[in-house]
């Protein structure tokens, strides 16, 4: 059968024109579907909600901590470059850890090495030994290496990268936690090590 183009015209009696790329070297091809009608875009800006671009990093890198400080997750780390600042950044990390029952593993994501504002818990009046900021509190055991995830939406607030990367920290210095494995490291099909993945997706603000 014969391609054809066809046009209707509309009743506002518009024009309508294709124009040819202005360089030989420049050939285009635009294929229509088959299966279904559509829209072309008049602009090359997405519309609001949709998903530009994902980044996704996993790590599978064993990791052993009694810091009492924010020290960063190994690999748990993923940088995207943002198309404008307006848009979303939404992040979605898993993290696996094993500690023991007798303290907390408290973690956190950063974005460009600084707190993100409004992210995390917030401690309450009166009460000063709680920690502002907080994304994980984790009190599980030393026998498995459980998933944890965390979710949260971002302003990307510049078109520079912006790398975002999970922190953690013990509770206890006497009693650690170890990232994608159990904390005794024992023998057995039930501590079989696991593994983290931070994603990022950035959506049209």
């Amino acid at each position: 059968m014969t391609a054809k183009i066809k046009l209707n015209a509309a009743s506002g009696g518009g024009s309508f024109s294709l124009q040819a790329p202005s360089s030989s070297s420049n050939n285009r091809v635009m294929t229509l579907p088959d299966t279904a009608d559509g829209t072309i875009l008049t602009t090359t800006n997405p519309k609001a909600g949709n998903i530009i671009q994902v980044v996704h990093v996993n790590s599978n890198t064993h990791q052993s901590s009694t810091s009492t400080s924010y020290v960063d997750l190994s690999g748990v780390t993923a940088t995207i470059t943002p198309g404008s600042s307006t848009n979303k950044i939404f992040i979605s990390c898993s993290i696996a850890i094993s500690k023991q029952e007798e303290n907390n593993f408290l973690g956190r994501i950063l974005k460009d090495g600084s707190v993100i504002t409004g992210a995390g818990g917030v401690a309450e009046s009166g009460h000063g030994n709680q920690v502002d900021g907080v994304w994980w509190n984790i009190r599980n055991t030393i026998y498995a290496a459980l998933s944890y995830t965390v979710q949260y939406s971002d302003t990307a607030g510049g078109t520079s990268a912006i790398t975002y990367k999970a922190q953690g920290l013990t509770t206890n210095s006497s009693y650690g936690f170890t990232l994608n494995r159990t904390q005794n490291g024992g023998n057995d099909k039930l501590q079989s090590p696991a593994f983290s993945s931070i994603t990022l997706m950035e959506i049209a603000g």
